[in-house]
């Protein structure tokens, strides 16, 4: 490969990487925003996913179907960013029935 297709190539996976990041933060922060009580529940009782099974189980569907079947090498930042900003860093929070990451 030339260097140009290595460029192009190297640009178009951090697109991916980026458009990916961006778009588990947007779906949290809805989750956060429309569904606050839930989540202060979810805190409370240290079971997010039970509070919120539902959406949390659709933006999980929709990272999936966008960004991991395709196979292009993208991590679960969906997971990432749940355990970052709904559970503020303590993944136990998610609860005990949370399928944890996706492969």
């Amino acid at each position: 490969m030339d260097v140009p297709t290595l460029y192009a190539a190297g640009i178009t996976r951090a697109l991916a990487h980026s458009t990916a990041l961006r778009f588990a933060r947007v779906r949290v922060a809805e989750i956060q925003l429309y569904q606050a009580s839930e989540v202060k529940s979810g805190r409370a009782t240290r079971d997010l996913y039970g509070a919120l099974a539902p959406a949390i189980d659709a933006a999980r569907g929709a990272f999936r179907e966008r960004f991991l079947l395709p196979l292009n090498g993208i991590p679960d930042y969906l997971h990432q960013e749940l355990v970052k900003t709904l559970a503020k860093e303590d993944a136990v929070l998610l609860g005990p029935s949370y399928p944890g990451p996706q492969a």
